[in-house]
């Protein structure tokens, strides 16, 4: 039988973020990742929780030495300087990354700081252009970057609700079929709402483009 390489390299990302404790442990009962990759602060809720941690990366300026000190000798730390140029998020991508991932969700990537809200979205485009399914998840929202045409299934949707708005400066030959409110070959350019709170009508939505990147997000509310 062919092995599932898609189940086997599948990463799961615990950052600094807001994180729902529920949501956590039902993703990680459900998806059965391959490798749990904590960034610093996101180690207070994994030590909390009890979860089985394959490393831990970040600067740990959020994290207590003596909740850091439980993991030395058993789980891989890499310890970078505070002062430096890339998040702990993305540290955490490029491990993720390095191991060879298929696909990596990420979860505590959203939260009060809206700057590290957008950063971490913009984190996506460099799994995404590795075909790499990288998904930004909470309880309400599954966030994720397509740069080729795709679908969505009603039936795995996250949220009623499906937003597309341009990443790119414009998405040439925009055609949404199976929603609510089609769109027929148009061109999406940034400073529009145009394709917010879009809804599937059909079991199946299908989203055609030629150029362009869409940041996609799934919401529940």
């Amino acid at each position: 039988m062919a092995e599932d390489v898609s189940r086997k390299n599948k990463v799961l990302i615990i950052t600094g973020g807001h994180i729902e404790e529920a949501l956590l442990q039902d993703c990680v009962s459900k998806e059965q990742y391959t490798k749990i990759i904590v960034a610093d602060r996101g180690l207070i809720v994994a030590d909390r929780m009890n979860l089985p941690l394959d490393f831990i990366v970040g600067d740990f300026d959020s994290v207590m030495k003596s909740t850091l000190a439980k993991y030395e000798g058993i789980t891989p730390i890499l310890t970078y300087p505070t002062e430096k140029d890339k998040t702990d998020t993305e540290l955490a991508i490029d491990l993720a990354i390095s191991i060879g991932a298929k696909r990596i969700d990420i979860i505590g990537g959203i939260g009060t700081r809206l700057d590290h809200t957008l950063a971490n979205i913009h984190l996506l485009k460099q799994a995404m252009e590795q075909g790499i399914d990288i998904n930004i998840i909470d309880l309400n929202n599954r966030i994720y970057l397509r740069n080729k045409s795709f679908t969505i299934k009603k039936a795995e949707q996250h949220g009623v609700y499906i937003s597309l708005i341009p990443f790119t400066d414009m998405v040439d030959g925009l055609t949404l079929k199976g929603f609510k409110y089609p769109l027929y070959n148009i061109t999406m350019k940034t400073g529009t709402s145009l394709g917010i709170s879009n809804v599937l009508i059909e079991d199946e939505g299908i989203v055609e483009f030629k150029n362009g990147i869409l940041i996609v997000i799934e919401a529940k509310d």
